[in-house]
């Protein structure tokens, strides 16, 4: 089945995510920096370093691929609410970064957690958009997962 386009998507360039959690903005963060919490929603092994030089390392398994290992260099924090990160695949041959920005605000039911990459158009022409889709579908199943085994 073909996931319809969201609001804020923008194919090849930029993709939104935003979803409801059933926790406080504060315990929320935990989930978002914590390598043994995003270990269990985000990737198969975390790394995270907030002092210094703030980073995250993810790495995850595919099928029939060697390991991908995702690095973000932190842009900005504002710890508990946002962190802004240059993102980007090692060893995929990508030119240049993307930028991810993962953002808590809160509701009546908890807080909401908002996804937004963007810059895929400065990858190469030949695979924007197939890094595009692979992530609008990669943070759509980790939010859902998230939900998950937050709530």
């Amino acid at each position: 089945m073909v996931e319809a386009i969201r609001q804020g998507d923008i194919p090849g360039v930029q993709l939104r995510l935003r979803q409801p959690l059933p926790l406080p903005v504060e315990e929320a963060w935990r989930w978002l920096t914590s390598a043994e919490l995003l270990e269990r929603w985000a990737a198969d092994r975390a790394e995270v370093r907030l002092e210094d030089q703030p980073s995250l390392v993810l790495k995850r398994a595919r099928e029939e691929a060697a390991p991908l290992r995702e690095e973000g260099e932190t842009l900005e924090l504002v710890a508990p609410r946002r962190w802004s990160l240059a993102f980007r695949q090692r060893g995929s041959g990508w030119k240049s970064e993307t930028r991810l920005t993962l953002e808590l605000t809160e509701t009546a039911e908890g807080c909401e957690l908002d996804v937004f990459h963007e810059g895929f158009e400065h990858l190469s022409l030949s695979t924007c958009l197939t890094v595009w889709e692979e992530y609008r579908r990669r943070w759509r199943a980790a939010a859902a997962r998230l939900a998950a085994v937050a709530g």
